[in-house]
């Protein structure tokens, strides 16, 4: 069945995975008649059926998630699909006196509450007869999450199995005095982990990869600047043993960070880079494919993506949204029925010539085209690709330190960035759209899509995948409500007009681009990192050298060779 198992670490990852899983879930379709249109996602590829305690046929995403004790919010490892219904005799005949001690429970906010309910009303065997006309649906209706979402779990509406949730207990989430916040505390959580008896790879794991029938690789999506870059090289390294040729797809992301006083400031700056640093080079090693990720905690300079976005990049549950619709679009292929690829032979493709695993991703969301099929802003990519109209997502990292530093840097010669292979996926664009009058034509996909892959083909790329389809990126009523003059569809609304408030909340799905590459413009990342670490004394941090996979001050040397050695590789190539 080709599937694919989803390993998340992190909190923040979590609030991606979240907006991913609720993306999946949008595409199921309950329609049973014949001639409802069938769905163009294999939805085996990612989920799993099996059997609740109570005999219940269950369909379960195929994710493994790992966060920190208090991190899961409402979320439960026995949920209701798999409540234990037994009771104990030995309750029972117990005649003494007995005291219960319990936590209060997680307070559930009204999208929860409303979600349940929803549920119950779809799973009643009873006949519901007092229906109120005056009701809003579920999908309409406006919950407020800006206010409410407070964790990850806050928005969630996937049930999950029990084996999906593996929560670490020596670290409390959002804990200031013991924080989990060193790359090798996660290295020795999962070293300490593997030693027992029931650790996480061979029970969790296991669980999910055993029932497999042909797993085409494996999907990671990690925190970078804490302990879980360290959860996540270990467990590669165990997962590269047992499966060294199937494909490991990694998104390494770097949330914002937080606000912290002037005195504390330079140290904390310096530890992210160091959890950065050894995060990059490791997951590159172990992974296929290493894409960086972040979302900078300023506003973007794009005309186009704010003309019809209004983010708050301040809130995770909104800037994970952007990230997750970026790695769900350019995923795609990976399980869509038309045109299906392998990972392997996607990421084949891409790192073709072997100099680099490390890709970059860049995004439009929305794709600005109007139901008419008229695009605004007509080049869509340039020459240098910076001056396209897309969301550069990997390299804003480094925007956002050289912000941080104040960096103030010798003008080098700018150079073209050479690309070795670059994957473009566009979606959203209708086989046919409306004509603007019953004297012209309507225009069709193709019309739009071959000047696009055009544009893209300009660019010189050694090697060249392109893949465009129908299907919306689906915005179910738990992702943000940030767009604005835009129609039901997603497509820019030429009859309202562009406003600055004209807000968008009824979306239900959005046209989106993304573009992935393998280029030397990764050397800029690269670099950056290796000239922040050999201004960091390595010594000023023991807390990395704690431990029984404590970084030692020779595999500190080590990390930065490796980094200048990375760069060095593609120094010179500035023609394939």
């Amino acid at each position: 069945m080709h599937e694919i198992i989803t390993l998340q670490f992190g909190h923040y990852s979590n609030f991606v995975g979240t907006h991913y899983w609720n993306a999946q879930d949008a595409y199921f379709t309950y329609n049973d008649s014949p001639n409802s249109p069938e769905p163009e996602i294999i939805h085996d590829i990612h989920f799993r059926t099996g059997l609740s305690q109570k005999g219940i046929e269950t369909y379960t995403p195929r994710v493994i998630i790992y966060d920190l004790k208090g991190g899961f919010g409402q979320i439960k490892k026995m949920n209701k699909l798999y409540e234990d219904t037994t009771t104990d005799e030995s309750d029972q005949l117990w005649n003494w006196k007995v005291e219960t001690y319990s936590q209060m429970p997680y307070p559930k906010n009204e999208f929860l509450r409303n979600l349940e309910e929803e549920e119950e009303k779809a799973f009643s065997s009873e006949p519901i007869n007092d229906i109120n006309d005056n009701e809003i649906d579920f999908e309409e209706k406006n919950f407020n999450l800006n206010e409410t979402v407070k964790t990850w779990s806050d928005f969630n509406k996937i049930y999950y199995h029990p084996q999906s949730i593996y929560s670490i207990p020596e670290f409390q989430y959002d804990d200031d005095f013991s924080p989990f916040d060193v790359f090798t505390y996660g290295k020795n959580v999962f070293s300490k982990n593997k030693n027992e008896d029931e650790n996480s790879f061979e029970k969790n794991f296991r669980f999910f990869a055993e029932e497999c029938d042909s797993i085409q690789g494996f999907q990671v999506i990690a925190d970078t600047i804490d302990g879980f870059g360290g959860c996540a090289s270990n467990f590669l390294e165990q997962l590269r043993e047992e499966y060294p040729k199937n494909s490991i797809l990694s998104f390494g992301i770097t949330e914002s960070p937080k606000l912290v006083s002037s005195p504390e400031r330079a140290n904390y700056f310096k530890k992210q880079i160091l959890n950065s640093s050894l995060s990059t080079i490791q997951l590159t090693e172990l992974s296929s494919l290493f894409i960086p990720l972040n979302i900078p905690p300023f506003p973007l300079g794009n005309e186009p993506f704010l003309k019809f976005t209004q983010p708050n990049f301040g809130l995770p549950y909104h800037s994970s949204g952007i990230l997750s619709a970026a790695i769900e679009t350019a995923t795609l292929p990976f399980r869509s029925k038309r045109d299906f690829i392998y990972m392997s032979d996607f990421v084949n493709r891409l790192t073709w010539r072997g100099n680099t695993k490390i890709g970059i991703l860049d995004l439009i969301f929305p794709f600005p085209i109007s139901e008419f099929g008229e695009i605004h802003f007509q080049n869509i990519v340039s020459n240098n690709i910076k001056n396209g109209i897309s969301i550069d997502l990997s390299m804003s990292q480094v925007q956002r330190i050289k912000q941080i530093q104040r960096i103030q840097q010798v003008q080098e010669q700018i150079y073209p960035p050479t690309i070795f292979g670059q994957s473009v996926v566009i979606r959203g664009i209708p086989n046919i759209f409306n004509s603007v009058s019953r004297r012209d034509n309507p225009k069709k996909s193709t019309d739009i899509t071959t000047d696009i892959f055009q544009q893209y083909k300009s660019l010189k790329s050694g090697m060249n995948f392109f893949y465009s389809t129908n299907l919306a990126y689906p915005i179910p009523n738990s992702f943000p409500k940030i767009f604005k003059n835009l129609n039901l569809n997603g497509y820019v609304d030429e009859f309202r007009g562009f406003t600055n408030s004209s807000s968008s909340n009824s979306v239900k799905s959005i046209p989106t681009l993304s573009h992935l590459t393998i280029s030397t413009q990764v050397k800029e990342l690269l670099k950056l990192y290796t000239n922040l670490l050999q201004k960091i004394n390595f010594n000023q941090f023991p807390e990395f050298q704690d431990g029984i996979e404590g970084l030692s001050h020779d595999e500190f040397i080590e990390t930065k060779e490796l980094l200048y050695n990375l760069c060095g590789t593609l120094e010179n190539d500035h023609n394939i």
